[in-house]
């Protein structure tokens, strides 16, 4: 029996972020925070009341505490972290924007303990342990060793029939759109859930025309059981393989932070796929990331009742447990 919901690997970020109205430049404080795509989701699906493990591998100082500590507080099984002496966490810095001015991130992630680590620090086993591994773009694209241990989960959790959910989330930063392109080919083939954005999916695969033609071009370019695009303001679909569309469109949000929303999305989508139910997860998935665009930081920091709300209004008979 498995022994998760989901298990998911990837890297962490300690995040610096400016307040709104402060600059890079001129502040003389900034908040401390973390955040990583894999993370993020793990920690809504923990706060719906999902059993969740993140792996990845941290060094032993105040910045690898601080990111396991946080993950745990919120209820994300951290136990199979490999922790080493030597190495850094990776850092990124948010300068935070206000219309017309854009946010802006600079990242400092090079050579991190985990884009430098070896691929037998993560037993490739552990993708057996979950209903569902859940695996992004962003991974491979740190290093080598990352895309080998990505491979290895991803094989191992195919062999033993577990789904595979596989987010795109495609960093300009980390690598080209023919690099990123080529690599994630052949995993986005072996996705049970492909999450792409409709951006991104022009960018490496040049789809283009309505949503529902994107939809369609990803569906019979890699055969996941599940397509599911996102198109931030104008919502999102999802497209199974026996040619039913289900559409959701956004929620109004007044947005306070954007970053980790398209995590919140994944995490609730995945929420109800687990139930067997694409399109509460549709609803609900839509629901969570603009819940968090009100929450700063990565992370959706949503209450029991925020959450509740949230549920009840996608039409989920799912109760929380913790």
């Amino acid at each position: 029996m498995a022994g998760y919901d989901v298990v998911t690997f990837g890297e962490t970020m300690i995040r610096f972020s400016t307040a709104p109205g402060e600059r890079l430049e001129t502040a003389t404080t900034v908040e401390i925070g973390i955040g990583g795509a894999e993370s993020n989701v793990a920690v809504a699906l923990a706060r719906l009341g999902r059993r969740v493990a993140w792996a990845s591998v941290l060094p032993r100082n105040p910045f690898g505490a601080r990111i396991a500590g946080e993950l745990r507080r919120h209820g994300v099984d951290t136990t199979h972290i490999h922790w080493v002496d030597q190495g850094r966490a990776g850092v990124y810095y948010l300068d935070t924007g206000a219309a017309p001015r854009p946010t802006q991130v600079l990242y400092d992630r090079a050579g991190s303990a985990i884009a430098v680590c070896n691929p037998e620090d993560i037993d490739p086993a552990l993708a057996t342990r979950g209903r569902l591994l859940h695996l992004t773009g962003i991974t491979p694209a740190l290093s080598p060793s990352c895309a080998e241990i990505t491979r290895r989960l991803l094989t191992a959790g195919t062999a033993a029939g577990i789904p595979v959910s596989i987010d795109v989330n495609y960093r300009s930063r980390l690598w080209t759109p023919k690099a990123a392109a080529e690599t994630l080919a052949p995993l986005c083939s072996e996705a049970t859930i492909l999450f792409c954005g409709r951006n991104d999916a022009g960018t490496l695969w040049g789809l283009s025309g309505s949503d529902e033609e994107v939809a369609r071009g990803l569906a019979e370019r890699f055969d996941p059981a599940v397509t599911v695009l996102t198109a931030g303001a104008d919502g999102a679909l999802a497209l199974t393989r026996d040619g039913t569309i289900y559409r959701e469109p956004a929620v109004p949000v007044d947005v306070i932070d954007r970053v980790g929303a398209g995590d919140a999305f994944a995490a609730g989508f995945l929420h109800g796929y687990l139930d067997g139910d694409v399109a509460l997860g549709l609803r609900l998935g839509v629901r969570l990331a603009a819940l968090k665009m009100t929450v700063r930081g990565d992370l959706a920091v949503l209450s029991d009742d925020d959450i509740a709300a949230c549920l009840a209004d996608a039409g989920s008979s799912h109760t929380i447990v913790r």
